[in-house]
């Protein structure tokens, strides 16, 4: 650096105070509260997102697996229908003429 930059970097520097005083800093209280608040709201954001994913997933599942089941209608039976009745006579066969020769 020479004399000339050291002038500028100088009046540089009074130029900001002369600006006046600085402003007041935060107190470290006000700032804690503040990001207290940021992160309980970044939390429940978070939850919410979670507790939705997972209800996604819930109703997803449930209609796959209601999806993937027979249709109680079109359910083939397991075992050939048993007779609701029994005939109560047995038909006896009828004998037929044999025909005449001739």
């Amino acid at each position: 650096m020479d004399r000339r930059e050291n002038a500028e970097l100088y009046a540089a520097f009074e130029a900001l105070l002369d600006e006046g005083p600085e402003p007041p800093l935060p107190s470290v209280t006000d700032a804690a509260v503040a990001g207290g608040r940021r992160i309980r709201r970044r939390r429940t954001a978070v939850a919410l997102a979670g507790a939705l994913v997972v209800a996604v997933c819930g109703v997803t599942t449930a209609v796959n697996v209601a999806d993937s089941r027979p249709d109680p209608v079109q359910q083939e039976p397991l075992a050939p229908p048993t007779p609701t009745q029994e005939p109560t006579e047995v038909p006896t066969p009828v004998a037929t003429p044999e025909p005449a020769p001739g």
